[in-house]
């Protein structure tokens, strides 16, 4: 059974339409992190927010197998393409210098200054949306014209509330009930499971 594998999701690239940008995890990473942070209690008839979650991972970018395989990117930029698709979650759409390419779709770009919206991808049972909060990168070696071959990438991600969605953004919405609804089922399903885990 092939092993899967993690990735962000960014669908809705300004540069390239609906043609979207995946950020494969070339590794999955050891640990992952979770964070939920509840919310003030709801006073003056003003409803309580939903648990803000946050996620924290470490990926391994290694260029090794493409320096093997002679690929002319990898022996051009080693993993700074890579790194370089990452980055740019955290920058504001609109104004890219590359013209759009042949055949992406027009009028779908969102909105300029927006910071791009992803998709993380932990697993069918986890698909959510999130912003890149953080992004920390260790480049640790380097070809004979520095280009990085090996990096860590820490990133910090912001699950995104429901309400805090485009509601013409369907995918993103539907991503979130999901998460939001699997989530519920689970918690239900411990009851259950506690004569399998012995208590």
């Amino acid at each position: 059974m092939a092993l899967t594998k993690g990735m962000l999701l960014s669908y809705a690239d300004p540069l390239l339409g609906l043609v979207p940008v995946i950020v494969s995890f070339q590794y999955n990473p050891v640990n992952v992190t979770r964070v939920l942070t509840g919310p003030a209690a709801a006073s003056g008839g003003v409803a309580a927010q939903p648990a803000r979650e946050t996620y924290a991972l470490k990926l391994e970018l290694d260029a090794t197998d493409g320096l093997e395989k002679e690929g002319a990117i990898t022996m051009a930029f080693g993993i700074a393409p890579r790194l370089a698709a990452i980055e740019m979650l955290m920058q504001p759409v609109g104004g890219q210098i590359l013209p759009r390419p042949p055949g992406a779709a027009k009028g779908t770009a969102i909105p300029a200054g927006r910071l791009p919206l992803a998709l993380f991808v932990w697993g069918p049972g986890r698909i959510t949306p999130v912003t890149l909060k953080s992004l920390t990168i260790q480049e640790t070696a380097f070809d004979s014209a520095l280009n990085p071959v090996h990096a860590t990438a820490d990133l910090g991600l912001t699950v995104l509330l429901r309400a805090e969605l485009p509601k013409d953004d369907r995918l993103a919405r539907l991503a979130a009930d999901f998460y939001q609804g699997l989530r519920e089922v689970k918690a239900v399903l411990q009851l259950p499971q506690m004569s399998e885990l012995g208590g």
